[in-house]
């Protein structure tokens, strides 16, 4: 993950095919291992380069150093006691030889004794909220000014809890109630999702759904609460002609194939190749045949001359709306980023726009909190773009954006358990 920017679960399935790994119990505690510690990595390279002082963490090669945080999770995190910390040094030596972690096996006995509760409660607020809840300390201040301080750290604890997963029953291949039974028989127990098309929330799973013949049979998908909703909102109809941007790795497009009955056109745009690889093992697991992937950069052109009944635009975003899923990303956003992704988002809608019928939809939807990719993204496209207006969303679920656009649709971790993500509905008038 350091080396290349993967995420984590791109780098976890490098990682165990490379060893050749397959005991489930023991993947599932490796990766949960690696997700926890990266979720809190701030706090935890607090504590490590208090530990290795007057050095730096940096200073370390990259094994020492990613041990040592590994170290400090399993024994502030998890509350281990002095003989299994103990254990876990021994089990470290013999993976990376007493020599290499040498020069840190000093830090290893400061950490046992470091008062995290203490070292933070004297730095100044915002920082002390950052190390608290495991954020970058300019989010912190960001969400104090966007929700008030009492929402604001309702939301960023949210983001520290392991989001629930939702499946949708593939239409295509079973009846939901077969696809019911058929995950119930295996163990899992399902609720269904009130207001929400299709959509379960898993309470209980006795495997990982994935390892499930019936996903690799393509009976189910797994699918967050606000990427069915942003599917919904495009209402899209058997016959049509549908345009989905930035549609790796796939999940969007197979929604809409349902809810065309696999009857009309779906053209899947994606720039990454590698990405539009994900899109089409997805698009054969799930099953269909009106979907057509083109390789494309959306914010420049699309190369095609026709025009679509609607579109929906999932564009390159901060991320800021799933920490809980993927808290790597949340160490690699800064602030200086967020006018070129707005920049881009923007010109992204311009390109739609000029491929969308006459009443036609653009969706558009965010996996992001900030106003500057949402709301103020859409109030620009409407001020130079007149014939375009803001058309209502249709789900009861969700807040009202800010400002004037109360049409567009927010949703938190902290209140809706889903994923942070906005959803605005854009009508061309002629």
């Amino acid at each position: 993950m350091e080396l290349e920017g993967l995420s984590e679960r791109q780098a976890f399935n490098r990682s165990y095919r490379q060893l050749k790994l397959s005991n489930e119990k023991a993947l599932r505690f490796g990766f949960s291992l690696m997700t926890e510690t990266i979720r809190r990595l701030n706090v935890i390279d607090y504590i490590a380069n208090w530990s290795v002082s007057p050095r730096n963490l940096d200073d370390f090669k990259l094994g020492v150093k990613n041990f040592l945080r590994i170290y400090i999770y399993w024994v502030h995190f998890r509350k281990t006691d002095f003989k299994e910390a103990l254990e876990f040094i021994k089990t470290g030596r013999r993976i990376l030889g007493r020599d290499e972690l040498f020069p840190i096996e000093e830090a290893f006995g400061k950490v046992l004794g470091f008062d995290l509760k203490k070292m933070i409660s004297e730095e100044s607020e915002n920082l002390r909220i950052s190390l608290e809840t495991f954020h970058q300390e300019w989010f912190v201040e960001y969400c104090f000014k966007l929700f008030g301080r009492d929402e604001a750290i309702q939301l960023l604890k949210a983001y520290n809890e392991l989001p629930s997963t939702c499946v949708k029953i593939n239409s295509l291949k079973c009846e939901t109630e077969d696809g019911i039974r058929e995950l119930e028989k295996k163990g899992v127990t399902l609720e269904k999702i009130q207001d929400v098309e299709n959509l379960w929330r898993v309470i209980k799973t006795r495997k990982p759904l994935v390892t499930l013949k019936s996903y690799r049979d393509g009976l189910f998908q797994i699918q967050d609460i606000t990427s069915q909703v942003a599917c919904l909102e495009v209402e899209a109809k058997p016959g049509q002609l549908i345009f989905d941007i930035c549609a790796a790795p796939g999940i969007k497009t197979t929604s809409l194939i349902q809810f065309m009955q696999d009857t009309g056109k779906i053209i899947s745009i994606d720039r990454s190749d590698s990405r539009m690889k994900l899109w089409k093992k997805e698009i054969q697991r799930v099953g269909g045949t009106i979907a057509d992937p083109v390789i494309a950069d959306a914010h420049e052109d699309l190369p095609l001359d026709t025009n679509s009944d609607s579109i929906l635009l999932d564009p390159p975003c901060s991320g800021t709306g799933i920490y809980a899923r993927s808290p790597s990303m949340k160490w690699h956003i800064r602030p200086s980023n967020i006018n070129n992704l707005a920049k881009l988002q923007f010109e992204m809608l311009k390109v739609a726009s000029e491929h969308v019928k006459e009443k036609g939809i653009i969706v558009y939807a965010t996996c992001s909190i900030l106003k500057e990719e949402n709301e103020l993204v859409i109030e620009k496209f409407l001020r130079t773009t007149p014939n375009f207006k803001l058309a209502p969303i249709k789900t009861p679920l969700g807040t009202p954006g800010f400002g004037e656009l109360i049409e567009t649709k927010r949703f938190y971790p902290h209140k809706d358990h889903s994923a942070g993500f906005f959803l605005a509905r854009i009508q061309r008038i002629d």
